[in-house]
């Protein structure tokens, strides 16, 4: 087959499509209407809109690490484009393979001709301040210049120790036609398939992943709830059970790691809009049956808790307990009623004795509505013992990690 003149970002679609790419997690944005048009014309590429551009990093994260292949984030430039570096650098620690796409307005802003101060909106330079947290950040300066950009996105996503790419697209050369040959065949992806999840291939699909709690020799007392958690999900019928949480006392026994998510150094907040990524993979490869379970805590849990939002629309169900002890908890945040206010379920917990109830009532809301379902776990510990400092407003909004 001879040449054929296509949008050039027409040529970087069929490319995510032969790379196995089946959904796009962005912010929309007129600068990435060229890019969706492209989409929409060549089909078998879904979108899923997050609220802001850190949420589609983790959810293209958790559909990579589900996967084995590279996620795919896009997001229109602008200021809240630079809540993308949070994402990215989780990514670049835990050696996830993304391609994230940036798209902007114009290829060359005119200069102001007036004081800077007084000068128009200008969006942050993506490039530069990607550059230390990926493998490769590029601004495409020539339309023939982006099939050869995205497939090397790909591969630089993927070999020796995966990690993110950037590209940046500008809308006016992304609709430009350009003279494109056959797309070549991708080569095959290393580690193809779910193997990015706690960086182990699993051994034998279908296996629960209990959660355990493992000794603590200081003899510092674990939350009571993990205990009856494992209890709960390792009585189910075989069946997936992918388990997103950073808590470093939330763990898989013995070999059965191989479908706990955790991060090595994400941001406070990452588990949710991670776990959207996660059941939208496990959804488009027709593993509907799989569970995923959130366990986070209190504290990062409000900043991203607004994606509950899209995977409610995107029917994206998963059950998130909160660990939410009387020391950790924002007196001017109802975790419940927030849950419920983005249109998804939610109970809480004071007494251990409903836990259980609660945790299966969860799962089946999840499986019924197809949305998320809240379980806050309120600990019974006392209210000043917050690691030895009084429980003020400084101590408990403290979101670092």
């Amino acid at each position: 087959m001879g040449a054929r003149r296509i949008p050039a970002v027409q040529a970087a679609v069929e490319i995510m499509k032969d790379e196995g790419v089946d959904t796009v997690f962005g912010c929309p944005g007129a600068a990435l209407l060229p890019l969706y048009a492209a989409m929409e014309r060549t089909g078998g590429i879904a979108h899923l809109s997050a609220g802001h551009a850190e949420g589609a990093a983790h959810m293209a994260d958790g559909w990579a690490r589900t996967t084995g292949k590279a996620g795919v984030a896009a997001v229109a430039a602008g200021p809240g484009a630079v809540r993308l570096l949070s994402g990215l650098y989780a990514a670049q620690q835990d050696a996830v393979p993304l391609v994230c796409i940036t798209g902007r307005e114009a290829s060359a802003p005119p200069a102001p001709a007036v004081p800077l101060r007084h000068a128009g909106y200008r969006p942050p330079d993506l490039v530069r301040l990607a550059g230390a947290v990926t493998k490769r950040a590029e601004r495409i300066e020539d339309p023939a210049r982006i099939p050869g950009a995205f497939r090397e996105a790909f591969r630089i996503a993927r070999e020796g120790r995966p990690g993110p790419v950037l590209i940046d697209v500008p809308a006016d050369l992304a609709a430009v036609e350009i003279a494109c040959g056959p797309v070549p065949v991708a080569p095959s992806a290393p580690g193809a398939g779910p193997a990015l999840v706690d960086g182990v291939r699993p051994s034998a699909p279908g296996a629960v992943v209990p959660l355990s709690v493992p000794p603590d020799p200081a003899g510092a007392r674990p939350h009571w709830a993990l205990a009856e958690l494992a209890e709960v999900f390792a009585a189910r019928p075989p069946a997936d059970t992918y388990v997103v949480s950073g808590l470093p006392e939330v763990g898989a026994a013995g070999g059965t790691t191989r479908h706990r998510v955790p991060r090595r150094s994400g941001p406070p907040g990452w588990e949710v809009p991670t776990a959207i990524g996660v059941r939208t993979a496990l959804d488009s490869r027709g593993e509907r049956a799989a569970e995923v379970v959130v366990v986070v805590d209190g504290h990062g849990f409000p900043l991203t808790a607004g994606e509950l939002a899209a995977a409610a629309q995107y029917e994206a169900p998963f059950v998130v307990v909160l660990l939410d002890g009387s020391e950790d908890a924002d007196p001017f945040t109802d975790p419940v009623k927030l849950a419920e206010a983005y249109g998804c379920a939610g109970r809480d917990v004071v007494d251990p004795a409903d836990l259980r109830s609660a945790v299966e009532w969860a799962r089946k809301e999840a499986v019924s509505t197809r949305r998320p379902v809240l379980v806050e776990v309120r600990a019974e510990r006392a209210a000043d013992a917050y690691d030895g400092l009084p429980a003020d407003p400084v101590h408990t909004r403290a979101y670092g990690t």
